[in-house]
């Protein structure tokens, strides 16, 4: 059996982590790196990576945490990059204080 035929009431679907990558960032960020966590889903055998880190936004003060999809390990992974930078665009000297980070237990 495998994990994706897991079935029980009240589970809609199952997420299994598969990778996590460290993505050391431009030295413009008050960081060195952010963790790429990527999830594979059972019901849809796609795949979302997840960024621990997210910049505060400047209109209403909360995170915006962002994800990335598709259809590979790799596509989810770039995505959830590509659109960590899109939530950096038009933000310059940014410090430690205008981002929120996860929880380290989830990463």
């Amino acid at each position: 059996m495998s994990w994706k035929d897991v079935k029980h009431e009240g589970i809609s679907y199952i997420e299994k982590i598969v990778a996590e990558f460290d993505v050391w960032v431009h030295p413009s960020l008050p960081f060195a790196k952010v963790k790429v966590k990527v999830k594979e889903n059972s019901k849809t055998g796609t795949f979302f990576g997840q960024v621990n880190v997210a910049v505060i936004s400047v209109l209403d003060g909360t995170p915006g945490w962002i994800g990335g999809n598709g259809s590979t390990i790799e596509e989810a992974l770039e995505d959830a990059v590509k659109h960590f930078y899109l939530t950096l665009q038009g933000r310059e000297g940014l410090s430690i204080d205008d981002f929120e980070w996860a929880d380290p237990h989830d990463f």
